[in-house]
């Protein structure tokens, strides 16, 4: 490897480091987080599942009467 390759990569390696904090940054501040929470919570309700209710057969031990 030359010398020109190596200033190449490692500028190269340096943009990517640069962009990975930014995206992390702006993925993980507290604006981004609340904006998530408050889509999440004002968002509709999609999914209506009808499924059957679950028995369990289960005894209990029942009262005396007196």
């Amino acid at each position: 490897m030359s010398l020109g390759e190596l200033v190449i990569i490692a500028v190269g390696g340096v943009l990517l480091v640069v962009m990975g904090l930014r995206l992390a940054r702006k993925l993980f501040s507290a604006t981004a987080r609340q904006e998530r929470r408050r889509r999440r919570n004002h968002s509709r309700v999609t999914t209506k599942v009808a499924r059957p209710m679950v028995k369990f057969s289960v005894k209990t031990p029942k009262r005396r009467r007196k």
